[in-house]
């Protein structure tokens, strides 16, 4: 059984016989289950980053289990070339940063040729997961907000090197399911197409990126209703910080940039805590408001900083003790 942290994913499997119709009610009974399970585990103050990593496994689970089971039922019926597949998550979903109610993007990475303007690639494989009774119909009708794309290797290297969103997603990909050559092959050549050759390019697209949050969002880490994710000194920044660096110096992670004296480790130990006490608040806003929320209302905060532990008798000493701590 997978474990992150102390939290348990519960296993899942689909019978070869049944169909993703069939098995519906059981998979809306197991995501519920497995919500309820990682609400109350953050309740009893479970780490913001576990909670969201364990949000994302349980997450791969279910995507797993209808991938594999996907392929392991496909019956072509026609006279086509056989087609490699890999599931891929991206985004925050990638970084495994999945808050209760973040949309969930990931790429459907296959070896066929690349599209154009007159002609798109299809395969039975790939309507049989995204079309009716298949995978992406599954997902919604479990209720969930996905997003999703069908690329082989050059169409994704296409999209991500036209926008700065799409690459900085795909830098982030991680493998779920599927053909791991396929995949180790993807990221190579997006290293050596997307990143190495677009150095300069990108960081000051992140930096204006960055200038850009601060006109809309506001120029300070000391507003009275702060924006958790796209405010100054939120969620976002610290992101920034390590896709600037990945471009610039190779780094993934602050472990990394400490290994190679950029950055003291007391200084990646208060920027990991702090980005850890973020992602729960942000974890807490989702479960307040029911959906995906980053701004932190007035009205929240009593609520919220109640929830996070902030206990004191007094309702001004204890919402003033949360904001300071944000």
């Amino acid at each position: 059984m997978l474990e992150v942290g102390s939290f348990s994913i519960a296993p899942l499997d689909i019978p070869a016989d049944s169909s993703l119709t069939k098995e519906l009610p059981r998979l809306k009974r197991h995501l519920k289950s497995e919500s309820t399970r990682l609400q109350e585990w953050h309740r009893e103050g479970a780490d913001g980053r576990e909670v969201c990593a364990a949000r994302s496994a349980v997450i791969d689970t279910l995507l797993a289990t209808l991938f594999d089971w996907t392929l392991d039922t496909f019956e072509p019926k026609k006279r086509e070339r056989k087609l490699t597949m890999t599931l891929v998550a991206i985004g925050g979903y990638g970084r495994s940063e999945l808050n209760p109610h973040s949309d969930i993007d990931f790429m459907l990475l296959h070896s066929g040729t690349t599209p154009s303007v007159t002609r798109i690639f299809n395969h039975e494989l790939i309507e049989k997961i995204t079309g009716p009774g298949g995978l992406i119909y599954t997902l919604y009708d479990l209720g969930m907000k996905v997003g999703y794309s069908v690329r082989n290797i050059q169409d994704a290297i296409n999209v991500a090197n036209d926008d700065m969103q799409t690459k900085t997603s795909l830098i982030e990909s991680r493998l779920i399911s599927g053909d791991a050559g396929l995949f180790e092959q993807f990221q190579k050549r997006v290293e050596v197409k997307c990143v190495r050759s677009h150095i300069d390019d990108y960081l000051q697209m992140r930096i204006t990126d960055q200038d850009a949050r601060r006109v809309k969002f506001g120029n300070s880490a000391l507003l009275q209703a702060p924006n958790i994710k796209n405010g100054c000194g939120g969620l976002r920044d610290y992101q920034n910080l390590l896709w600037m660096t990945h471009f610039k110096y190779g780094t993934r992670t602050l472990a990394e940039l400490e290994a190679q004296e950029m950055i003291r480790p007391n200084n990646r130990a208060q920027l990991e805590e702090g980005y850890g006490f973020l992602l729960r608040v942000r974890n807490e806003l989702h479960y307040q408001t029911k959906r995906p929320s980053d701004d932190l209302h007035k009205a929240l905060q009593p609520k919220v900083a109640w929830q996070l532990g902030y206990k004191d008798r007094s309702p001004a000493r204890r919402l003033e003790a949360f904001m300071r701590d944000l």
